[in-house]
């Protein structure tokens, strides 16, 4: 009796442990680029125009979240590099999520030139009004 408590205990432990779908075992974050589905680019009609970026990305299993996201630009081109974290030794349910993210670009840009976005290798391309 007491052999088949235990074991029904154990058991029932291992399930409670998955339920949040992310148990750590292990330190240390993986960082990586986020794998992204869709950029949109949005003018927002204001004085000055501003220029607006919506991400949505993808998240690899139960444990991954969204890390960091950096801007940089460098003359017609902005570069954006979103990455996702993960812990390293992490037992997690293979369930795929999404984040997404609104990014202001702001109005320092020149009329009727054309800007190219880059996210994670990803391009859009706008022109400035």
């Amino acid at each position: 009796m007491k052999a088949k408590l235990f074991i029904t205990a154990l058991i029932l432990s291992v399930i409670l442990a998955l339920i949040p779908g992310c148990q750590v075992e292990g330190s240390g974050l993986e960082i990586k680029l986020a794998p992204i589905h869709e950029v949109e680019i949005s003018i927002a009609e204001s004085f000055p125009e501003q220029i607006f970026v919506n991400i949505t990305g993808g998240l690899a299993d139960s444990c991954t979240a969204f890390h960091n996201l950096t801007t940089e630009r460098i003359d017609n081109t902005i570069k954006i590099e979103v990455t996702t974290e993960r812990p390293g030794d992490a037992i997690c349910a293979q369930v795929y999520g999404y984040f997404e993210k609104n990014i202001n670009l702001g109005s320092n840009f020149t009329s009727g030139l054309k800007y190219i976005v880059d996210v994670n290798g990803i391009t859009r391309t706008f022109e400035y009004p």
